[in-house]
């Protein structure tokens, strides 16, 4: 009797141990708010999940573009692997996430994002461009594409997730983007950071490259911003960001992009536009509307979304998890592969990565499969997958990669969506607004403060400027003067030399008041 009950209670242990393992409660903490697990599921598939504590001001969800740029020249055929972005973007400053500026990334979990652009279908050449939109930060940089049958997942600037449904966003007279000009008059934003034609007006933010890459036939303007230009909901006059005009190039050619502005780009009679409206110094309006109509033929009906403020959002393949509902999905949804996914409740934001059978054994999922996943074991009650198969793959802060991809090894890819604990603004005290000041050895011009961006010009030793304010609003009545901010391990001055404004690291800089004999150090 003794051994049949020692035999019983050895048993339930064992049951105990197999339930906690596979019912999702042994989440390992990473950082405050993030946690990861990775599970075992029916037939030996192997799931790994990260979570976000949702609404949380230290914990942000943000996207990644390989090589720092929309069809980027700075990594081959315009790709990069997860762990390449997670380096090219940890350390670095993240803009305005719950209104502040200055905080960085300490990035925390990254999974690969959206499928890739063909310039032709079914099989024409890679376009260098992710398939759907992207947000980052705040900076609405590509549109998506307009009642295509999905749109994106997102995060706004509190911390809320959502998954977007059919939108349009600028491409339609329904839902057109512009920017007003100080005499309320109106002009329509043709499109964001693709290449300008004949008759267009491009927006154009720091992650199309270092510059505009356009001809000397049209009109550029140069806006410093207030806040990121966030996308916005249809339908709200006051949803708008402004910018302050610093400079106006006429026939001038391509225009440097520096980190908070953007450029107006017009050709053909925009260019005439952008002349006749354009004053140094004014305000100009900008309305970068998403309108967005749900899908009211999905099981079950999404509703339409408020995208307001949208801070971190990529394109999704399909929705596959609406409160709690598994859709009503393509037909027959048999194939399994390795996937990737994007889930939350109203608890948690999750990404999700499943290895496919030929990694360790482990068989991959269907999309039923990955839905009921996220639902039944997540308690995820919306979900969305993205780019699958040799893509998916998961980075862990501390791990390094988790899972094993089906290509064997990473594969490089247009983007990326990742977790990251904000670290507090960290500023210096080494100069002040009127400073002048030399470099004390040969230094790099930065777009903006830090490695992550380009520069815009090397300077020799001895190059003389004076260090500048760069003042941020954080409330309709605070803000912050973000000289000598801190961020990919060291401080950042902007300064004006040689005609150029730019960012340079404080080490490089020197007081020219506090050297002696001057002469003979120039």
């Amino acid at each position: 009797m003794k051994n049949f009950l020692f035999r019983g209670i050895i048993a339930i242990c064992f049951a105990a141990m197999f339930f906690s393992q596979n019912a999702g409660a042994d989440w390992e903490t990473i950082s405050a708010g993030i946690d990861y697990q990775k599970f075992t599921e029916a037939g030996n598939t192997l799931v790994y999940v990260a979570r976000m504590l949702s609404g949380n001001q230290n914990c942000a969800f943000d996207t990644m573009i390989a090589g720092g740029y929309l069809k980027s020249a700075n990594v081959a055929y315009g790709r990069e692997t997860v762990s390449g972005m997670v380096s090219r973007y940890n350390d670095g400053l993240n803009d305005y996430y719950w209104k502040t500026w200055g905080k960085r990334n300490d990035i925390i979990a990254a999974v690969n994002g959206d499928y890739w652009e063909r310039e032709s279908y079914p099989s024409g050449p890679w376009s260098g461009y992710p398939l759907g939109g992207q947000v980052q930060s705040g900076w609405f940089i590509r549109r998506y594409g307009g009642f295509s049958g999905s749109s994106g997942v997102f995060v706004n600037a509190w911390g809320v997730p959502k998954i977007g449904g059919d939108v349009w966003n600028g491409e339609n007279s329904s839902a057109r983007q512009k920017i007003v000009f100080a005499d309320s008059s109106e002009a329509i934003i043709t499109n964001i950071n693709l290449p300008r034609g004949s008759e267009d007006l491009i927006v154009y933010t720091r992650h199309n490259g270092p510059h505009t890459q356009t001809d000397n036939s049209g009109v550029e303007v140069v806006l410093e911003l207030n806040t990121p230009s966030f996308p916005y909901a249809y339908g709200a006059p006051s949803n708008s960001c402004t910018g302050t005009i610093k400079e106006i190039r006429d026939g001038q050619g391509s225009t440097y992009i520096p980190y908070d502005q953007i450029v107006l780009s017009g050709s053909g009679s925009y260019a005439t536009t952008l002349r006749n409206k354009c004053v140094l110094g004014q305000t100009i309006s900008i309305f970068l509307t998403i309108r967005d109509y749900g899908f009211s033929g999905r099981t079950p009906k999404h509703p339409a979304q408020d995208w307001t403020s949208c801070y971190g959002s990529i394109g999704c393949d399909r929705e596959i998890l609406i409160d709690s509902q598994v859709t009503n999905l393509p037909s027959p949804d048999t194939l399994k592969r390795a996937r990737t996914a994007f889930a939350y409740n109203a608890t948690y934001t999750f990404l999700v990565v499943v290895d496919e059978f030929m990694n360790n054994g482990s068989y991959g999922m269907n999309f039923q499969e990955l839905a009921e996943f996220c639902r039944d074991r997540l308690s995820a009650t919306h979900a969305a997958s993205v780019d699958g198969g040799g893509s998916s793959c998961m980075w862990i802060k501390g791990k390094g990669i988790v899972n094993v991809p089906s290509d064997g090894s990473e594969r490089a890819t247009y983007n990326g969506m990742m977790f990251v604990n904000l670290l507090p603004a960290t500023y210096s005290t080494a100069f002040s607004e009127g400073t002048p000041v030399t470099n004390n050895k040969g230094t790099l011009l930065y777009l903006g403060p830090g490695t992550n961006f380009s520069y815009r010009a090397s300077l020799p030793r001895g190059q003389t400027g004076t260090i500048l304010s760069h003042m941020k609003n954080i409330s309709p009545t605070e803000s912050i003067n973000m000289n000598g901010v801190y961020a990919k391990g060291q401080y950042w001055w902007k300064w004006s030399v040689n005609g150029m404004e730019g960012w340079t690291r404080e080490d490089d800089l020197q007081d020219i008041t506090s050297i002696e004999n001057w002469e003979i150090f120039n």
